[in-house]
């Protein structure tokens, strides 16, 4: 039996919640809350290219703030405490933590210098130990899935249907998991959509007769930008900014998981010979198309959401405290969500 104390805990922890809910986070907060992702990204001193490509790739879909520009955020001198000081209510110090947690973290490579500000990070913004566990728990490593059957689809137009319908519920799925922008839960279904994304790449190739395990996908993905930390980091920023939200973070999701579709089918079309810009060139292009895709699949996904937010709300308290771990949490939400209302 839980003791009285972690009772009162977690009903706390919900009370904070919510008020912060209601109030909602500031312009200044989310302006903040940026300039610190940039200060993780620089935690040895210095921006190198990688990052800042990384950044500069993650930031490209985003319209941010009138007076923001990627230059600005990237080049401008931070102070980190000023910085923090800006990011005052709960739902942001949250949020702001939780990105800069999956920019260290995602990769399963936190440096010395990333640890070392991640914990100033979490001490000035008064993060809790249960937040801090949740997190950890949210980025242990993963094992590895067995891959698809790898025999190939021979008839092509039946090969077409097949990607077509794969890449249509991923991109629904992965609509849902997006609309949700709670502290916890919106960086538990990011790690997810991502997840899902990996997943199709693999089914896709198994359709055409290609194996690939989740390494190898996982690779291809971030070659052009999809899954980093950079990614997830931002996201779960952007899905709070003021006027954003839920649906931001859905069309966002959906546009996301339909290019990664339409870009992995030609990857393997193509006998798998495109380099990383070619595919990023495609994935641009093929987002562009996911507007139009998700304008049709729009009120669907609405009431879907609207069906099972009480479910995926319930399934996000259950993480955040411990009573189910991420891949129960995953196998759970997939199979809430896996046919839309």
């Amino acid at each position: 039996m839980r003791s009285l104390v972690c009772i009162i805990h977690e009903c706390s922890h919900r009370t904070r919640l919510i008020s912060s809910l209601r109030m909602g986070i500031s312009r200044e907060e989310s302006i903040a809350s940026l300039r610190l992702l940039v200060c993780m990204a620089k935690a040895d001193g210095v921006l190198h290219d990688r990052e800042r490509a990384l950044l500069a790739d993650a930031f490209e879909d985003a319209a941010l703030p009138t007076g923001v520009t990627l230059e600005w955020l990237l080049d401008e001198p931070v102070d980190l405490d000023t910085v923090l000081a800006q990011i005052d209510s709960y739902e942001a110090r949250e949020h702001a933590y939780a990105a800069v947690y999956a920019l260290a973290c995602s990769d399963g490579d936190c440096a010395a210098t990333e640890r070392e500000l991640l914990m100033h990070v979490r001490d000035t913004l008064e993060i809790d130990a249960t937040q801090d566990a949740h997190l950890s728990r949210l980025f242990l490593p993963s094992h590895q899935q067995p891959g698809p059957s790898t025999t190939p689809m021979l008839d092509g137009m039946a090969r077409k249907d097949e990607v077509e319908a794969a890449t249509r519920k991923c991109a629904i799925v992965s609509a849902l998991l997006g609309a949700f922008p709670l502290p916890g839960v919106s960086i538990a279904t990011d790690l997810m959509i991502a997840a899902l994304q990996v997943a199709l790449a693999r089914d896709i190739g198994a359709l055409w007769g290609q194996a690939m395990d989740t390494a190898q996908a996982k690779g291809v993905l971030a070659g052009f930008g999809v899954g980093t930390g950079a990614r997830i980091a931002l996201s779960n920023l952007l899905k709070v900014f003021p006027g954003w939200g839920s649906a931001f973070g859905a069309a966002s999701a959906y546009a996301s998981s339909y290019a990664v579709g339409r870009v992995m089918n030609t990857y393997f079309e193509e006998g798998r010979g495109l380099d990383a810009r070619e595919l990023a060139a495609r994935y641009k292009a093929a987002k562009q198309d996911a507007k139009q895709a998700y304008a049709s699949d729009k009120d669907a996904i609405a009431r879907a959401e609207t069906t099972h937010k009480d479910e995926i709300a319930a399934l996000e308290h259950q993480l955040s405290v411990g009573e189910i771990d991420q891949a129960t949490f995953e196998t759970r939400l997939a199979a809430l969500v896996a046919t839309p209302a």
